[in-house]
């Protein structure tokens, strides 16, 4: 009888309701039905849930968090999750997964099969994240302290889980490869680029970008010296209201300053065409960076759009539960990192991004360089200490990974430069465009630039971009000196090693450009010696 009201229950649920979404392989499902195809090789089965009994509105919120998880990793990964989610149900689960449910089902776990609730640690903490109920508060403190074989406590949090922890310097420098990549092929907009990139360098939360206005972003001269600060809006203050205080981050990258500069410009041009006017620059000032472009449609007058702009000044703000969430959907997707720390039977596990990992590798990042924990509190927005005792005790492990991950022999230099190398500017390939030199700090040309489009990396950027075509005779080695001078004086400023990665990877790339351009002049001098 129970068998048959849950059949006529899943029949007419699927029928009545659809929410269909694509797996990361590209194939159809619907969150709905009780057999999800994947890919060719893989389907789910969540008519399995049945004999739980777990609440109707407890199962539709794991199918919502399981499909988020099937359109942004391997079918797979998600497969073991859901396979092991489902075990943890059956410790009791019916409306709300609890700190008993946890442990219990910890207790039936050995230590070489812990690795089961490690898996599914990931998915629970970002299930609580994106504000799907279900999962009591209380879990998500358990599961980051939480002891698993092979893991001391914390360190799931701080450097050895690889599905929720910080990510190494490896996964970093990876990530920060792909994602320009991914920009310059046109692969993902300015807005995804500018987002995700936030995120990264900052260690800040989704909601604080989508508050960012144009006058947040501030540079100021000292020395004669150009500083980019960023004003950033706090969240989760008690008794605030939007953008009533401000947590001011020093010396931001000229990299990330350029492409939010970008991004804001993108967002007014977006106002102006609208409503077919031009702002001035004191309106400028106050336009949303990340624009929500579907509340701006709603409206045909400007005046209009001044007046409840004025009136709730998140309005027109991207919702960090819409584009915000689908921009990190997207990137989740499209990356085809994997990572070593995930082994699988058939190769390695994807890697796994979210906002909560970059807030722990930033901070991870500050605790290796010896940040004090005020220090670290004071960077993550956070009222007091105690939540970043995670971060700050482990300094002896850290350093010696942060040894390791310095050293120069470890660096890839073979594939820090992807452009191509030209004698002079008339072999670029936009050779008669005036436009597409690449200037150095002094004015001096480095090379040419074969994208025919806008791009927004800065000079020293050009040189991991396999659109630049670099000449032989340019001051490469100057270049090289001004980028290794300012990551220096940043370290010496404090900068996270995570900061400085995009500097680490401009210099390998520069090493590469000038040992070429040796073997080049090597070439012609021999060239030039056949032909007298």
């Amino acid at each position: 009888m129970v068998a048959k009201a849950n059949k006529l229950h899943g029949a007419k649920r699927s029928k009545v309701k659809s929410d269909k979404r694509y797996s990361k392989a590209n194939y159809e499902f619907d969150i709905y039905d009780d057999i999800w195809q994947l890919d060719s090789n893989i389907k789910l089965n969540l008519g399995l849930l049945s004999p739980l009994s777990l609440s109707p509105k407890f199962e539709h919120n794991f199918r919502n968090a399981l499909a988020d998880y099937a359109t942004e990793f391997s079918s797979s990964y998600t497969s073991n999750i859901f396979n092991y989610a489902k075990n943890l149900f059956a410790t009791g689960v019916r409306e709300k997964i609890g700190e008993a449910h946890i442990l219990n089902y910890k207790a039936t776990l050995t230590k070489s099969t812990e690795y089961k609730l490690g898996y599914i640690r990931a998915f629970i903490l970002d299930w609580r994240d994106k504000e799907i109920q279900g999962v009591d508060k209380k879990v998500v403190e358990l599961l980051t302290s939480l002891k698993l074989s092979g893991n001391e406590k914390g360190k799931a949090v701080a450097i050895g889980c690889p599905y929720s922890g910080a990510y190494t310097f490896e996964e970093q420098t990876a990530f920060i490869s792909w994602y320009v990549d991914a920009f310059t092929e046109k692969q993902i907009s300015i807005t995804d680029y500018a987002f995700i990139m936030g995120l990264q360098q900052t260690g800040a939360r989704p909601v604080q970008l989508t508050y960012l206005y144009y006058e947040d972003l501030v540079t100021r001269i000292e020395e004669g010296i150009e500083h980019f600060d960023l004003q950033l809006p706090n969240a989760k203050k008690r008794h605030e209201g939007i953008r009533e205080s401000f947590q001011s981050k020093k010396d931001v990258g000229e990299d990330l300053m350029l492409v939010l500069t970008a991004q804001a410009n993108h967002s007014i041009k977006v106002v102006e065409n609208h409503f077919a006017t031009e702002l001035f620059e004191e309106q400028k000032k106050f336009m949303p960076i990340f624009i929500d472009e579907r509340e701006v449609s709603k409206l045909t007058n400007f005046n209009e759009f001044i007046s409840k702009h004025e009136q709730t000044p998140d309005l027109f703000c991207m919702k960090k539960n819409g584009e915000a969430k689908y921009i990190l959907k997207r990137i989740a997707k499209l990356c085809p990192l994997k990572t070593t720390r995930i082994k699988l039977d058939d190769g390695f596990g994807d890697l796994h991004i979210n906002p909560r990992r970059f807030r722990y590798t930033h901070a991870t990042n500050m605790a290796m360089l010896g940040a004090s924990d005020y220090a670290i509190a004071e960077e993550l927005g956070q009222s007091d200490t105690q939540q970043v005792k995670v971060y700050t005790e482990f300094n002896e492990e850290m350093a010696d990974r942060l040894d390791e991950a310095l050293a120069s022999d470890l660096t890839p230099l073979a594939q820090a430069f992807s452009g191509t190398l030209i004698d002079s500017e008339k072999d670029a390939i936009r050779a008669n465009d005036p436009r597409s030199r690449i200037n150095n700090n002094d004015g001096n040309p480095v090379g040419s630039c074969g994208k025919f489009g806008f791009c927004a990396n800065g000079t020293i950027h050009c040189y991991t971009c396999n659109k630049f075509q670099p000449w032989l005779n340019a001051p490469h080695t100057e270049v090289l000196k001004s980028v290794i001078s300012e990551r220096d004086r940043k370290r010496k400023m404090g900068a996270s090693e995570f900061v400085l990665q995009g500097h680490n990877r401009s210099i390998d790339a520069i090493k590469v450009v000038i040992h070429k351009c040796n073997a080049r002049k090597q070439e012609l001098e021999k060239e030039g010696a056949l032909n007298v």
